[in-house]
């Protein structure tokens, strides 16, 4: 398809009238000290929340309700015990040194880093580590974490300072890798005990600036919150550099502003007004880099520019309503798109086709073309779109074509609402092309914030939203169709992707199993042999439509800082909300 030059014209004038208005507009308040713009990381949120900052006086990291760590957090007060480089699988300690599984995987001990301090300087140690644990376990579904941390520890010991001993409610092979060190953005910091002692985990904001809060062991201290700006300056104390473990971060203060969605992240960073932050559009990006040469994303070539996110672009059913936890009905409605025009439609051939919520971080060692996992897939023949397989399967669910030929049953058609988030809504209109050309009506619906809430407590019918699942092995995703997901409606799931309330117990015994031994490739082993059994007896009732891999565009803007990773220096996977991205905070250095 030839590139619209006209939209890019447009785009791209837009763009810049719009940054010549903004320039010059960031100021900061006389009580703040004044930091160069050239020492200034200037940052936004990510996702499709738009406009003033909200709770700007609730710094707890563990409220699903509360953005601060999400966007900020995790990447200047607060640190991680481990971290993981996505794009290699390798392990980065940080605030602890290692930690071993014990033989029968009903325990792990983890070893802490000697000389980590919180910010006021009182030492970091396995009593914080135990508390934190221990009152995650403990805590209600308004907490982030809650549901997997009750279903997994037991007890958590702390013989000494530096020593932790996780004992699990069963054998756990993968906890700390999965839920500790993971890095992607299930964020769950260790809490200082001598703060949050006494303190209800749902109630306490965790913000008093006399008393130092919100207080971590990271690198940076928050001066000033307010709607239209966040500011955390640099602790030339931090612990890291006092012990010679890493340099102190270049970086002397960091800024979160907001942003007003696609073209505004444009049109600041064409200015130089943010360094980095939420994800744009293809086209955006395209515009903007034309007009601002030290703009660059993951990639250094398009069209595909963006990096994997662990995340697919899905079609998700609610399985716990009728009609749609009807399998011949979910395939019909797959062999209905044409994945490769959804890309190049929507996203102009920037985000490859995708048949399940396998991420490309585990295409070299378990996606490989002669492996079995990838045979499997390749059998469903999945990515097919065909009139003859949607007559078929709409047949076997009972349906026929009314005289308009829309496809009916006891004289009602069936109609499928369209709905997404903001970052989602390209998608939409393709996809509803694609499926009236099926026979279906489809509408697309209007944007607002509801979605989140329907999805989390089952009140919809369909919703495309984001399947983020396996980066180091099948099972990561395949879990996520277990029935502890499948709540009854008006129950929150406990983790928003995993919300197609799907029910089915012979499925649940299979997991069950994997998740109790290490994974493995052999052909032969009992891990293989259950992950190609769950994976064909998942898809053979398909609880959602996995679409498209979602590569965002991440923008990093060099005209200030350097040494942002990319595909040729894949030091951490690019991603602001993930927890890893305090690795490129402690990466950057002044490009002036």
């Amino acid at each position: 398809m030839p590139k619209d030059n006209t939209l890019s014209r447009l785009r791209t004038y837009g763009l810049m009238t719009m940054a010549a208005a903004l320039l010059g507009t960031t100021a900061l308040a006389q009580d703040v000290a004044q930091v160069p713009r050239e020492r200034t990381l200037v940052m936004t949120p990510w996702g499709d929340r738009t406009g003033s900052f909200s709770n700007i006086e609730n710094f707890n990291p563990y409220l699903i309700s509360v953005d601060q760590e999400r966007n900020i957090g995790h990447m200047t007060y607060n640190e991680a015990l481990f971290y993981t480089n996505m794009n290699t699988g390798e392990l980065v300690p940080w605030q602890a040194l290692s930690y071993e599984n014990s033989a029968d995987f009903m325990q792990a001990t983890i070893n802490l880093r000697d000389g980590v301090t919180w910010s006021d300087g009182m030492p970091f140690t396995s009593e914080d580590v135990k508390f934190t644990l221990e009152a995650l376990r403990d805590a209600g579904p308004e907490i982030q974490g809650s549901a997997v941390h009750a279903e997994w520890i037991d007890t958590v010991e702390a013989p000494d300072p530096l020593t932790v001993v996780i004992t699990f409610t069963k054998p756990a092979p993968r906890f700390v890798a999965n839920e500790i060190a993971l890095s992607h953005d299930d964020l769950y910091p260790i809490l200082p005990r001598h703060i949050w002692e006494g303190e209800d985990l749902a109630d306490f904001i965790n913000y008093d600036p006399e008393r130092g809060l919100p207080m971590g062991t990271g690198a940076y201290a928050l001066v000033r919150t307010g709607p239209n700006q966040m500011i955390f300056d640099r602790r030339d104390d931090w612990w890291g550099a006092a012990t010679g473990f890493e340099d102190l971060p270049g970086p002397e203060r960091i800024i979160l502003t907001p942003h007003s969605g696609d073209d505004s992240m444009g049109q600041m960073l064409i200015a130089d007004q943010v360094d980095a932050g939420r994800q744009i559009q293809k086209g955006t990006f395209e515009a903007a880099s034309a007009l601002n040469p030290n703009l660059r994303s993951w990639n250094a070539d398009g069209p595909a520019w963006g990096a994997p996110d662990a995340c697919t672009y899905t079609l998700q059913f609610n399985n716990g309503r009728e009609p749609w936890n009807d399998p011949d009905l979910h395939w019909a409605i797959n062999h209905a798109f044409s994945r490769d025009m959804l890309s190049l439609i929507a996203y102009e051939g920037g985000m490859p086709p995708a048949e399940m919520a396998f991420s490309g971080y585990m295409t070299d060692v378990w996606l490989q073309p002669d492996g079995m996992l990838q045979a499997s897939l390749d059998a469903m023949n999945i990515d097919n779109q065909s009139q003859d397989l949607v007559d078929e399967r709409m047949a076997a669910a009972g349906y026929t074509r009314d005289d308009g030929g829309v496809w009916s049953k006891d004289g009602e058609p069936l109609d499928i609402l369209l709905r997404a988030p903001e970052f989602i809504q390209p998608l939409l209109a393709p996809m509803a092309q694609q499926l009236r050309d099926a026979g279906f009506q489809a509408r697309e619906g209007a944007f607002d914030d509801s979605w989140r809430t329907d999805m989390l407590n089952g009140t919809f019918d369909s919703m495309i939203f984001v399947h983020c699942g396996s980066i180091s092995e099948p099972l990561d995703t395949l879990q996520h169709y277990h029935s502890k997901f499948g709540r009854p409606e008006g129950e929150p799931v406990p983790y928003l992707p995993a919300g197609t309330r799907y029910n089915n117990p012979e499925y649940d015994a299979i997991i069950d199993r994997m998740l109790a031994i290490e994974p493995s490739t052999d052909p032969e082993s009992d891990y293989m042999k259950d992950a190609v059994a769950a994976l064909e007896m998942v898809m053979a009732d398909m609880p959602e439509i996995n679409l498209l891999e979602e590569l965002h565009v991440i923008t990093f803007n060099q005209t200030y800082w350097t040494g942002w990773p990319s595909a040729e220096d894949p030091y951490a996977a690019p991603y602001p909300p993930f927890d890893s991205f305090n690795l490129i905070i402690h990466g950057l250095q002044p490009a002036q």
